[in-house]
């Protein structure tokens, strides 16, 4: 920032949180937090996992309500009962854990609950998708609208997202962890849109654990932990270590700590695996005990595929797997349990956890 901008004369928040409290059965959550935002600001709000970010946004959004506090929007003092309150303030939230419909398609999805109804009181589907392809001609996907969103790629569907926030013209913006799920070239697109929606006095709450991200777009940053606010930084005059330090509680020497492990035999080899539909073609490679193995590409590169092959989810059409030197015959997912194996799918919402059961039948699914 330079000297010009810092004698700027700061404009009236357009959101204050004052002493915002909220307990859960045997914690904490929120802890007397004030917390303000900026008409056109990109804020970053950055902690470890369970520092509160997301119960103090939930409450924002309606999900929650807070056990004491006070908030006040475009100066006035507001009570956020539910989603639909906090969206007609004009607070809009796109979630880490995507929320879409996917028996419904796409354009079906951007207007849930707010269909476009014609003169005869019938839904208007001509506009429904006319609008809908406006908007994802804004997050520049090209998708038909008419596509079930069930058949979409956790990106893609990230992006629809993105396009249903857009299409409440909010003043107010929550993106949690957006770009979880994005290729480079995505990112780059949610970036764009994030810079227009600021030029037009749209203010963003962006939470990520990605420094370099924070450091691209935001103007403030703003550091929670344990349920409490700890410091809110201009961007520009900070840098990793101190939000890391800000983050932790104490200086930082190294982001991980180093141990010593020995690397044993070979635990895992997979030789020449393809998939049946050609997706995958003569993969290769081998885990020793004691190590750590990553699989890195873009989104569409194949990494969650190969998993899904080698742990006997999808079908592999060539290909042997051995488990500790010996071939082993894996067909289906009891083949790999019996092995020693487990997997934690990209999306466990959909593909892992049974959401109406309780944690304990969750855990013992796989026994």
């Amino acid at each position: 920032m330079s000297e010009k901008e810092k004698m700027k004369p700061m404009p009236a928040p357009l959101l204050q949180m004052r002493g915002v409290s909220k307990a859960f059965p045997g914690v904490k959550a929120l802890d007397q937090v004030d917390f303000t935002v900026y008409p056109g600001e990109v804020l970053a709000l950055v902690g470890e996992n369970g520092a509160g970010k997301s119960t103090l946004m939930k409450i924002l959004s309606g999900v929650y309500t807070m056990d004491e506090g006070e908030i006040f929007f475009e100066g006035k003092p507001i009570t956020i009962s539910g989603p639909l309150a906090s969206q007609r303030i004009g607070i809009s939230i796109i979630y880490q854990e995507l929320n879409v419909l996917n028996n419904l398609n796409i354009a079906e999805n951007l207007f849930v609950g707010r269909e476009k109804v014609g003169k005869n009181g019938l839904v208007d589907r001509q506009r429904t998708h006319r609008e809908a392809r406006t908007l994802l001609d804004e997050v520049k996907l090209s998708l038909d609208t008419r596509t079930l969103m069930g058949r979409l790629s956790t990106a893609q569907k990230q992006m629809v997202e993105v396009a249903r926030a857009l299409s409440f013209n909010a003043r107010l913006i929550i993106m949690d962890e957006p770009t979880s799920s994005l290729t480079d070239t995505e990112t780059r697109t949610l970036f764009d849109i994030t810079r227009r929606l600021k030029e037009r006095g749209v203010a963003v709450v962006f939470i990520s654990h990605r420094m370099a991200e924070i450091f691209q777009i935001s103007d403030r940053v703003t550091v929670m932990r344990d349920g409490q606010m700890i410091t809110s930084l201009d961007t520009a005059d900070t840098n990793e270590a101190e939000i890391i330090s800000a983050m932790v509680g104490r200086e930082v020497d190294s982001l991980y700590d180093k141990s010593d492990a020995e690397i044993g035999e070979t635990a895992l080899e997979v030789k020449n695996l393809s998939s049946r539909d050609g997706y995958l073609q003569d993969i290769s490679f081998s885990l020793r005990a004691g190590e750590i193995l990553g699989f890195a590409g873009l989104v569409g590169a194949g990494r969650s595929e190969v998993m899904r092959a080698v742990f006997g989810i999808d079908p592999r059409q060539t290909g042997d797997i051995y488990v500790r030197g010996k071939k082993a015959a894996i067909n289906g997912t009891t083949d790999a349990l019996r092995h020693g194996m487990g997997f934690v799918p990209e999306d466990r919402k959909e593909q892992a956890l049974i959401l109406n059961m309780t944690v304990k039948k969750n855990m013992s699914l796989a026994a």
